[in-house]
């Protein structure tokens, strides 16, 4: 049994954008250097824009709101003793550390 996925070209359209050349170009390097066509990140950030219903606009780069609530988390289990293996010094100690997670 086989079963093919179809998406004809009515469920797609086509966005043109004016932006800068050399912008372009950039992100074209960058989408050639991780192997994803450059379509591809624009509309994983249109679908983002849509998800979260909001768009960051920030002279400083800032981390997703969920990465940032992990590392707050880990800060705190840090602070209070949990999760956080012992201070080990040589290969017997951390060979028995490990075996005994």
């Amino acid at each position: 049994m086989y079963i093919i996925w179809y998406m004809s070209n009515l469920d797609k359209t086509i966005l043109n954008v004016k932006l800068n050349k050399s912008l372009k170009q950039d992100a074209q390097a960058l989408a050639d250097e991780i192997g994803v066509p450059l379509s591809t990140i624009v509309i994983a950030n249109l679908k983002e824009f849509v998800r979260s219903r909001s768009l960051i606009v920030s002279a400083l780069p800032r981390l997703k709101i969920e990465i940032e609530k992990e590392i707050g988390q880990a800060i705190t289990d840090y602070r209070q003793g949990n999760n956080v293996s012992p201070i080990l010094s040589g290969s017997k100690e951390v060979s028995d550390y490990l075996n005994s997670l």
